[in-house]
């Protein structure tokens, strides 16, 4: 079973981004704050994403799981 997370970044939504991520749905909030929002199955995808944004530089201001 899959919880949804939310994954928020404070970055421009970019087609790197899109591509970085195509599992997740990538919502940009306003000119600098990006949504990646998704089904992750366990801890460890989870770490992958975290990992995969820090590979990348990007900081995350939020992570949440959504109802």
């Amino acid at each position: 079973m899959s919880t949804r997370y939310e994954i928020r970044i404070p970055c421009a939504l970019s087609d790197t981004i899109r591509a970085a991520f195509p599992e997740m749905d990538a919502v940009a909030l306003g000119p600098a704050t990006t949504v990646l929002a998704g089904p992750v199955r366990d801890q460890a995808e989870l770490h992958g994403l975290v990992a995969r944004l820090a590979d990348l530089g990007i900081d995350i201001t939020e992570i949440r799981t959504q109802p």
